[in-house]
Order: structure tokens, then sequence, then C-alpha cells
């Protein structure tokens, strides 16, 4: 709804715009204009709608005004390149699409992200843009508005994703309350209930419990559906390319692991890049399964084995000297001069100190702050990056072949940024503990490959 408010060219505007105010059937704007849309209203008793907002029915919006700007990448670019007040560039995925091979041919944001398949140039279906009271408008070229991305839900499904049935049901409070892991409102569950069990007031009815677990069952297919929209995108920007065994012997074993940037529109992982996690996770055993060598595995917490995890800090696990992972890294300056790394919910901390040593060039030019940067490590358009990996011979165990098991993973974020931002707590009544383990249960294998050392 925010994009057919709009109704100027911001250009890039880090999200800092105006919306035209006004309820549902005040006019809205969008590419094509009104032509189709006065057709319909000519036609109120076919499709049985109305723009009045005091009148029973159907209410739909009175006008579209034409916007053509909204078909354009700068649009996009409005929200999805952000610089911060004082400089920070925080994410820059329009910046890196306009230099990108993608934006010379003219293809656009939305070729990529509105078409028929989420994350390529693949056309654009054909057919009603409404249907109205059984009625079809008239057929137009369709856009995609679902865009996927990297991120998911972890909050209550009986909240998300928005469900009228739902929401007559019961409350938000309500639903909160309803323990889906338990099973209610199934038949194992049902049948075992133990005599004196407590339930919450709104859900001590059998036949609600059940009423709520279909709408429920109906939340699982769309947020299932839109699993595999979010793994169809994040499988076209990452792709996992060869694996090259460079030795492979009783001396031990070295390989490398090709990972590519599979669209030339953006770097991956763009926008929010300081909080990406693409990573990949290595276990080699031998024939027993005795693992051998670990790389990109977790520590308790959910988080990787990196300089953000607090077992590493505490000296409770290793480093992971291996681990290959995209995730930008927010840098900020210290007292003489040097940089720290940081994990910033926010990434402009107000006790940032300032540069101590002068910059070489005027940062008035550049537009960067003096405190701190994004140290990016994702992969350029059509580019790609080796992870090597290298396991000595006494770590072998003479019981050959080995295997490597190989995953490119997605999760949205890391643990850790829960834990810097836990303070302030989360909606819904989830504590910091279960958003983390939502967050870690929904990260997504984008690839897999196994690979066997023939070492004797």
């Amino acid at each position: 709804m925010v994009c057919h408010r709009i109704d100027r060219d911001y250009n890039k505007a880090s999200g800092r715009l105006a919306l035209v105010e006004g309820g549902l059937t005040e006019a809205v704007y969008g590419p094509a204009g009104n032509a189709e849309l006065a057709r319909v209203l000519e036609n109120t008793h076919e499709y049985r709608v109305v723009t009045d907002p005091k009148e029973p029915g159907r209410k739909i919006h009175k006008e579209i005004k034409q916007f053509t700007n909204i078909s354009q990448p700068v649009f996009c670019g409005t929200c999805h390149d952000v610089t911060l007040f004082n400089g920070f560039r925080l994410e820059e995925a329009y910046s890196e699409y306009r230099l990108s091979p993608a934006a010379a041919r003219g293809e656009t944001c939305q070729d990529c992200h509105m078409g028929k398949v989420q994350g390529v140039v693949s056309g654009y279906e054909t057919g009603p843009a409404a249907v109205v009271g059984g009625v079809p408008s008239a057929p137009r070229k369709l856009t995609n508005h679902f865009f996927a991305g990297p991120d998911y839900s972890v909050i209550h499904p009986g909240i998300f994703p928005h469900n009228a049935e739902a929401q007559q049901m019961a409350t938000l409070a309500e639903w909160l309350q309803f323990d889906v892991a338990a099973g209610w409102g199934t038949d194992k569950f049902e049948d075992n209930v133990p005599e004196g069990h407590e339930f919450p007031e709104r859900w001590r009815s059998i036949d609600d419990r059940y009423d709520a677990r279909e709408i429920l069952n109906t939340q699982f297919e769309r947020l299932e559906w839109a699993r595999q929209q979010r793994l169809e995108v994040l499988r076209n920007g990452y792709v996992m390319g060869k694996i090259v065994t460079k030795r492979a012997d009783r001396s031990g074993i070295e390989f490398q692991v090709q990972v590519k940037n599979g669209t030339d529109g953006h770097n991956v992982p763009t926008g929010f890049s300081g909080e990406r996690l693409v990573w990949l996770d290595v276990t080699v055993t031998d024939r027993e399964g005795t693992v051998v060598f670990r790389s990109g595995d977790r520590d308790p917490n959910g988080d990787l084995r990196d300089g953000h995890s607090a077992y590493v800090h505490a000296g409770e696990i290793e480093l992971d000297p291996y681990l290959f992972s995209l995730q930008s890294i927010f840098v900020t300056q210290n007292g003489r001069g040097g940089e720290i790394e940081h994990v910033i919910p926010i990434p402009y901390p107000v006790t940032a100190l300032p540069r101590v040593l002068p910059s070489a060039v005027s940062l008035v030019f550049t537009g960067e702050p003096p405190t701190e940067r994004n140290h990016k490590m994702g992969i350029e358009p059509n580019g790609q990056r080796w992870a090597p990996y290298e396991i000595a011979g006494d770590a072998l165990t003479g019981k050959g072949p080995y295997r490597a098991d190989i995953k490119l993973i997605s999760q949205p974020a890391p643990v850790n940024l829960l834990v810097a931002m836990q303070s302030v707590g989360f909606d819904y009544g989830i504590t910091p503990r279960q958003a983390g383990d939502a967050l870690v249960a929904g990260a997504q294998v984008l690839w897999q490959r196994e690979v066997v050392f023939d070492v004797k």
C-alpha cells in the first residue's frame, strides 16, 4: 500500500517520503492510470462495488492516478538505498544495481522481482488484475507483488500472515495463548488430554481448538508457499559452483569450494548486508562417520563460531578459522585510530570516538562518516569467491574414503543481533531465546553437495 500512495519522484531519499493520506476509497497511484477502473465503475451493477465510505457494499478506491515512475528502478531506490543522517551508507541495493550489467541492458528491478520467477528476468503473466464479486477485470500485464526475500516470520502463525478468519476468531493476545507446538486442535492431542487439564478461557472449548487448527493449517500452507518463493529467489542469487580437490592423501586433504553471484543486477547479499547470513557449512567424516573436520557449525547460542560469538569471546569454543561467510561487518573507530568490529542494531553508535589520525581524503566529498563504515564481504554482480579448506594428516583416522558434506545456507540475521537489541524487548510476547530459536530453525539450505576423497 505504501508504494501506491506516493505521488512524486523522491529519487534516493532513504525511505524518508510523504505518503498521500486517505481511506480505502480515496485515490491510489499506479502505472497504467484510470481507464480500467473507470470502466468497472460504469458497471457497478455487474461488479457490485461502491466508492462512498458511508455506503454499504464492497468498497474500492474511486480513482487510479497515473504515476509512471512506479515502474522505474529509481522508485525502488527511494527505500532500498539507505544513507543515515551522519552519512553512513547502510544499504546500497539501488546504487549497486545502477552500476550493474543488468542496468546497462535496461533490465529493471521490477523485471527481476515482480515477474513469473523470483530473482530472474522471466517475463510477466497476463490476466485480470482483480476478480470482484466473481467478475474478472480486463486482462493486463500482471506484476507479482509478493517480493520474496531472505526474511521469514518468527511469530505465532495465528497472527502472521494476516488472516481475516483468524482475526475474527480471536484477539492477538488470545492467539498467543494457543499452544501450536503441543498440538491443540489435533486428534492426537485432543484424544489424550489429561483429565483436569487447564486451558486458557478462550480455548476451553474443544470445538474452538479444532476450528483454530483448521485456520492454522491454512496458515501453514501459506507459510510453506512463501518458503518456496524465498528459496527460489535465494537460489537464483547464490550458486554453489565447482568443488576442486587440490590434494588428498595420507598427509592431508586440501579442497576449495566456489560460491558465485547468480545475478548481475546487484551484490549478494545486498540491502542490509550487515545482518544477512549466507555461509558454507562443511563436515568431513571417515567411512565410520567419525567427524575429522568441521566448519560453519554453530555455538550453543545458535551463532557461527566467528568474532561475534559469545562462546568464542569467553574462550569456551574455538574460533572457526575456515569459516566462509558473506555477512558484511560494521567497523568503528577506536580511540587510537584503529578499528574494531561491532554488532550494532542501529549502525550509528553515539559513543563512537572521533578519528584521531586525519583522513587521507576529504570526507565531505566522499560522503563518508568519520567514525564507522560497512566492510562489505558480499559478491559483486557475476562475481565469485573461493573457500579454501585444509585437513592436516594427523586429523585423519586412516579409515577412508572420506566424505565432505557441503551446504550453502541462508539466514536473515545472526542470533547475536537479537542479543544486541534484547534490552528493548520484543513484540508479541516473544522472548529473545524464542526469537533466536525460530531464527535458527528457519534457516534454509540453498545448495548441498557431497564430495568423496579416496584416501585409504
